[in-house]
C-alpha cells in the first residue's frame, strides 16, 4: 500500500512497522488492539496491507516518544511464547507486540553490514518506538523474533529498567515440535542455525562447519535448542534480578502461577478478572490461528507426532544431551519464574 501524506496524530494505534533503510525512516501502520490479536506476528504475511506514514526518525522521535516502560519475552521457538504475550496482552494491563517486523529489519540490517554502533543507536529508536502501549496499558511488552537472541543482551543493557522472561521448550517437545511438522520446521531449524552460526552462538558446542555439514535435520535442531539454553544462560547469569526463566510444560502445567508470577515480575498489576480472561481466552486457542485448542489437544498432537518421530527424536535426545554434558551446556535453566 502507498504512503499517507496526512498529519495525523500518531496516537498508538500507529505501530512502528517497518524500517527503511534506504531512507532511514521509519514506517507507522495504523492497527488497532482488535488487528494486532487477531494474528500471530506482527509482520507482513500476517497483517493486513493498508497505508503508512513513512518519517525520518528524527521526526519520529519527536511524534512517537516512547510513553510507557517495556518489557521483553525472549523464547526459542515453539515454546507457547505467543501464548505467554497473548495472555498478558489484555486492556488495562499491558500491550504485547508479538515479534513486531520492525526489529527484524534491525537484523536485517546489520545482518548486511551496518556498523555495531549505528545498529545499536537503531535498535535503541526502535524499542522506544514499540514502548507505545494502547492507552490505560501500563506497559508494552516485546517478544522479538528468535532470530533477535544474539540481540538479546543489547536490547537489556539499552533498556535498564526492563525485565525479560526466557521461556522455551523441553529438549523432547522441541524436538518433536520439529518433527510433527515436517519439511517446513526441518528448514526452519536450519535457517534458524544458519542465523545463530553467523552470530557466534553454536562456537560453544564444539562441532567444525564439516561436523555440523554431516548432521541430520534434528541434530541441527538439537544445536540450535543447545545453542539458545547457552545464551539464557548467560543473560540469566548477568541480569538476576532482571531475568526469570520458565518452560513450556511448567507454563502449561500452572498457567494461573506462572501468569501471576509473569506479572509481578513485569510489575504489572494482574486482577482476578483479568486472570480469568487468559484462562478462558487465549489458553484456549491455537495461538497460531486461533482455533479452539487445550493442553490436552497439545499433549494429544505430540503423542501422535512422537508415536510417528520416537525413534529418531529419542536418539538425538541421548545426543544432545551428551553434546551438553560434554560442553557444559545446562539442560535446565537457573533464576525459575516458578
Amino acid at each position: 500500500m502507498g504512503q499517507l501524506t496526512s498529519e495525523a496524530s500518531l496516537t498508538p494505534e500507529w505501530l512502528a512497522h517497518r524500517y527503511d533503510e534506504t531512507t532511514d525512516q521509519i514506517r507507522f501502520v495504523d492497527y488497532d488492539r482488535a488487528t494486532r490479536a487477531s494474528v500471530p506476528f506482527l509482520i507482513d504475511q500476517y497483517l493486513p496491507a493498508k497505508p503508512f506514514r513513512a518519517l525520518d526518525r528524527q521526526q519520529a522521535r519527536r511524534q512517537a516518544p516512547a510513553a510507557a516502560p517495556l518489557h521483553f519475552i525472549f523464547h526459542s521457538g515453539f515454546c507457547c511464547s505467543t501464548l505467554l504475550a497473548a495472555c498478558l496482552d489484555q486492556p488495562g494491563l499491558a500491550s504485547a507486540f508479538s515479534e513486531p517486523m520492525i526489529l527484524n529489519d534491525v537484523h536485517g540490517w546489520r545482518k548486511r553490514g551496518a556498523t555495531p554502533g549505528a545498529v545499536g543507536a537503531l535498535l535503541d529508536d526502535a524499542l522506544s518506538f514499540l514502548a507505545r502501549p494502547f492507552v490505560g496499558d501500563a506497559a508494552a511488552i516485546v517478544k522479538p523474533s528468535t532470530l533477535l537472541n544474539g540481540l538479546a543482551s543489547a536490547m537489556l543493557r539499552l533498556r535498564p529498567d526492563a525485565q525479560a522472561i526466557l521461556i522455551h521448550a523441553p529438549l523432547r517437545d522441541f524436538l518433536v515440535s520439529i518433527a510433527k511438522k515436517g519439511l517446513d520446521g526441518r528448514l526452519w531449524v536450519r535457517e534458524l542455525f544458519l542465523n545463530m552460526r553467523s552470530d557466534g552462538l553454536t562456537a560453544s558446542m564444539g562441532f567444525d562447519d564439516e561436523a555440523f555439514f554431516g548432521q541430520t535435520d534434528l541434530q541441527i535442531a538439537a544445536c540450535d535448542w543447545l545453542g539458545q539454553q547457552a545464551v539464557f544462560a548467560a543473560l540469566a547469569s548477568s541480569y538476576p534480578d532482571r531475568v526469570r526463566t520458565i518452560d513450556s510444560e511448567a507454563f502449561l502445567t500452572q498457567p494461573d502461577a506462572a501468569l501471576g508470577a509473569a506479572a509481578e515480575h513485569f510489575r504489572l498489576n494482574l486482577t482476578d478478572d483479568q486472570l480469568d480472561q487468559a484462562l478462558m481466552g487465549p489458553l484456549r486457542r491455537n495461538s497460531k490461528d486461533k482455533s479452539t485448542y487445550s493442553k490436552e489437544s497439545r499433549e494429544a498432537d505430540y503423542a501422535a507426532a512422537l508415536e510417528r518421530y520416537e525413534d529418531e527424536v529419542n536418539k538425538v535426545e541421548l545426543w544432545a544431551k551428551e553434546v551438553a554434558k560434554a560442553v557444559d551446556i545446562r539442560l535446565q535453566l537457573p533464576a525459575s519464574l516458578l
